[in-house]
């Protein structure tokens, strides 16, 4: 009688354990998915808007694409189509996104003045440059306000 009623306490036990587990499981992953948000990489407006940037150097697709990459919190992932963009194509604007794209933190979506990467700042400097708007903001407030040369970004990053 004893092991039949040791038996039940334990199969008992274990039940409430396997429920609690499940429980926190799902709470794990409900957070998640509110946390990142749904975003379909295969979506044929998307692609087609990418297409058109790179191959063909498209201005308004590629800012069509950051802009859906940006909304959706997916800057990071933007990354390589910024630089295509603007190596091969020596799009002002491109550079500069891949500056702001490197100055992210890793849990951070804001835009931060903060440039970890030397590719960042050549990027940042060679979008100045170039004569893009951002960047001239952006350097009025890192050197101009605070009476710092302004470096070329050849002095920064020399690429082949």
């Amino acid at each position: 009688m004893k092991k039949i009623s040791l038996f039940l306490f334990l199969a008992m036990l274990n039940c409430t354990k396997e429920n609690k587990v499940s429980q926190s499981k799902e709470f794990k992953s409900d957070s998640i998915d509110s946390v990142i948000p749904d975003f379909n990489f295969n979506d044929k407006i998307l692609q087609a808007n990418l297409d058109k940037a790179i191959l063909h150097g498209d201005t308004l697709a590629y800012i069509r694409s950051y802009k859906t990459y940006t909304i959706n919190g997916r800057d990071k992932e933007f990354l390589y189509y910024a630089i295509v963009m603007a190596e091969k194509h020596n799009y002002k604007r491109a550079y500069y996104d891949v500056s702001r794209i490197l100055s992210l933190k890793p849990t951070d979506s804001e835009y931060k003045h903060n440039y970890s990467s030397t590719f960042g700042t050549y990027s940042f400097l060679k979008s100045y440059e170039m004569g893009d708007e951002f960047a001239k903001d952006d350097v009025k407030d890192f050197y101009i306000k605070t009476n710092k040369l302004i470096p070329k970004s050849s002095s920064v990053y020399c690429p082949k």
